[in-house]
């Protein structure tokens, strides 16, 4: 990491206090949330971003910007920053990896078909059971 003599750098606590920024850019969902939620989930990231060592990369200025559509939004620099931010939480192990992530996301689907289909056997069953009821009553009327 680069040595700089850091003056007039955000920390993320000066974020926290500026009520002029109010949403973030998620890394994951990429999409803004409020900024509370973002600290609410993101902590152990944040906590890095006090300007504790003397290099750019431990203030916020290294990997947001102000979106510049909309001034109440931090949005990531690049793609870059926002892996590298992202990889902070994965060496802290406080965020999921993008394959803990996608795995959920499958077995969620998973999940879905199978009680999508569960619940159509439900129906096929019953559908099944009514047209033997059926045939029998119609088989002795007969």
């Amino acid at each position: 990491m680069k040595q700089f003599k850091l003056n007039g750098y955000s920390t993320w606590s000066d974020i926290m206090k500026n009520k002029k920024i109010t949403d973030i850019q998620d890394p994951v969902l990429e999409m803004e949330m409020d900024k509370q939620e973002f600290d609410d989930i993101y902590k152990e990231i944040l906590y890095e971003l006090e300007g504790y060592d003397d290099v750019f990369e431990s203030y916020v200025d290294y990997y947001f910007t102000i979106n510049p559509m909309k001034s109440y939004v931090l949005s990531f620099r690049g793609e870059k920053e926002k892996n590298e931010f992202y990889d902070i939480g994965l060496k802290k192990e406080s965020v999921l990896s993008l394959i803990e992530i996608h795995e959920g996301e499958i077995n969620n689907e998973i999940k879905n078909k199978n009680e999508y289909l569960e619940y159509f056997q439900v129906i096929y069953f019953f559908i099944f059971v009514k047209y033997i009821v059926i045939g029998y009553s119609l088989r002795f009327r007969q």
